[in-house]
């Protein structure tokens, strides 16, 4: 499948307009703009100085994806099926506003450089407890797909990606879990290795700018760094912010994660 080939070569696809997409997103649209009425959730949600609402698991659909009686359907089903996976979450909404980003509660120096430079780059699922901690491998996601909710101009914070940088993490992971039993990879401190491969990303992988309309969709594989680009300052006035629902499933066969289909 052509679809499938692209995907695996540089780690994320794009889909094109699809009417489906935009009939959904516009539903979930009307259904986080309600939730977003809910000030003790808003509050509860927002960080970076209220330039992010973080939004993990904000959107009430079904398991399948549906939002009432409107499907989950588009050009990314037959992508989505080729994997196994736990079936969908509540999505996260991600909501970028201008001025993006600005530092975190008791965000270092360091780390928000890290954020303003480098986009927080990073790889889904490996995450630490707290700054600077251990990182293990506690979500192994299937895929990450992104379906914008609103129509936002292209400066406004879109998700960028380091093309073929999941071929680096595959190789480097698989490196490391090769002589311990899939059982104990979430207990294995992977930060060494995840840093010094981010490292190598950043000099051998062509950082990509994926900016979607309305409609639009998309697809970043597991293992791909990515993150999120600051506002650009010349966007004014565009108050209801730049609206991203991420649907990240977790795969049936943790020993999948590491490989690169």
């Amino acid at each position: 499948m052509k679809e499938l080939d692209e995907f695996e070569h540089k780690g994320w696809i794009k889909f094109e307009f699809d009417q489906r997409v935009a009939r959904w997103a516009n539903a979930a649209n009307s259904k986080i703009i309600s939730t977003l009425k809910n000030k003790e959730i808003l509050k509860n949600n927002l960080t970076c100085q209220g330039t992010w609402f973080v939004g993990v698991d904000a959107l009430d659909n079904k398991p399948d994806g549906a939002i009432g009686e409107i499907s989950l359907t588009g050009p990314f089903e037959s992508l989505m099926k080729s994997y196994e996976t736990c079936g969908l979450h509540l999505a996260q909404v991600s909501i970028i506003f201008e001025g993006y980003p600005k530092p975190r509660d008791q965000e270092s120096e360091t780390s928000f450089n890290f954020r303003l430079k480098r986009d927080a780059a990073h790889v889904d699922g490996l995450i630490a407890d707290f700054p600077g901690g251990p990182r293990k491998l506690k979500e192994p996601h299937a895929y990450v797909l992104g379906i914008p909710l609103n129509q936002a101009p292209k400066g406004a914070s879109p998700i960028v990606v380091w093309e073929g940088s999941h071929h680096l993490i595959s190789k480097a992971f698989q490196r490391l879990f090769l002589h311990h039993d899939p059982e104990e990879w979430k207990d294995l401190d992977v930060l060494e290795v995840y840093l010094e491969t981010r490292k190598c990303i950043f000099e051998q992988c062509e950082r990509r700018v994926l900016h979607a309309n309305l409609g639009e969709s998309y697809i970043i594989h597991r293992l791909c760094l990515h993150g999120i680009s600051p506002w650009d300052f010349e966007i004014k006035n565009f108050n209801e912010g730049r609206k991203i629902a991420y649907f990240r499933p977790e795969l049936q066969r943790l020993a999948d994660w590491p490989k690169l289909s």
